[in-house]
């Protein structure tokens, strides 16, 4: 990579895992050239201190930009079998991670001891907490993070979106129904995540998955997942969950991690 292409995407040049992290979280997952060029930096790096575990986790991210998402589980499971501290930063990003290509039993193993001391844990993991809740369908997760939301309407929209399966006596319900839908895509998925709209007076979640090319018709597999929705409904006698809908996207089209931080 010279200077010149260096300097379009962050400061000259890599010579650890946190500059190389900082460069990588600049990129929107389209510049496939520029990752590419990171990961070669990052496997430098990685030869030269194998045992940091920091550049192992740095390399599963940059691997599920690049769309390589059987590569990024195993690696996964190579650091999870490593162990060892992380930073609460490094550890946000595994769970993203790990939430990511849908390991979400992995995740909610470190981060039951976060809800259990939410008052700590919520202002560094609110992210990583939410993404965790929903992807797994707890709604008695979601509830308890928008009592602590300091965020108004995220918190009256979250609440909001509760009281619906409150109201229908669906708070399983959706559990299951959460969990059935992740099996559809965990072998695809290298990414989830949602948006919050309230324009049409209640809450509707809107669940991004970004999938690569192994996924095949993504549109196809768009259409599975909301069809899954209208079956499960219909098969426990329950009104189809209008507040809640799929979206899927190719990897490609996901926008920097800067720029997903600066929305939380």
């Amino acid at each position: 990579m010279t200077e010149d292409r260096l300097a379009q995407i962050g400061a000259l040049p890599a010579t650890d895992f946190a500059t190389v992290y900082r460069l990588l979280a600049k990129l929107n997952y389209s510049q496939q050239e520029d990752i590419l060029n990171l990961e070669q930096q990052l496997y430098r790096l990685i030869k030269q201190s194998p045992e940091d575990i920091s550049g192992l986790i740095i390399l599963m991210q940059e691997q599920i930009m690049r769309g390589e998402q059987q590569k990024s589980k195993a690696l996964a499971y190579k650091i999870w079998d490593m162990g060892g501290e992380m930073s609460p930063s490094l550890e946000a990003l595994f769970i993203s991670n790990l939430i990511n290509v849908g390991l979400t039993d992995m995740a909610g193993i470190l981060l039951k001891p976060k809800f259990d001391a939410l008052n700590t844990y919520i202002k560094i993991f609110y992210p990583q907490l939410l993404a965790y809740a929903i992807a797994s369908g707890n709604l008695n997760y979601i509830e308890r993070l928008a009592a602590l939301d300091s965020d108004f309407d995220r918190k009256k929209a979250l609440k909001e979106f509760v009281d619906v399966f409150k109201c229908l006596g669906a708070v399983e319900h959706f559990r299951a129904l959460q969990q059935s839908l992740a099996n559809m895509v965990k072998d695809v998925i290298l990414s989830m995540t949602y948006n919050i709209y309230t324009d049409r007076g209640f809450t509707d979640l809107e669940i991004v998955v970004y999938a690569g090319t192994e996924a095949g018709d993504l549109q196809a597999l768009n259409n599975k997942l909301e069809m899954q929705i209208t079956a499960y409904c219909t098969a426990k006698g329950l009104p189809r969950f209008n507040n809640l809908c799929y979206r899927v996207e190719p990897i490609s089209a996901h926008p920097s991690l800067a720029e997903m931080q600066a929305r939380e």
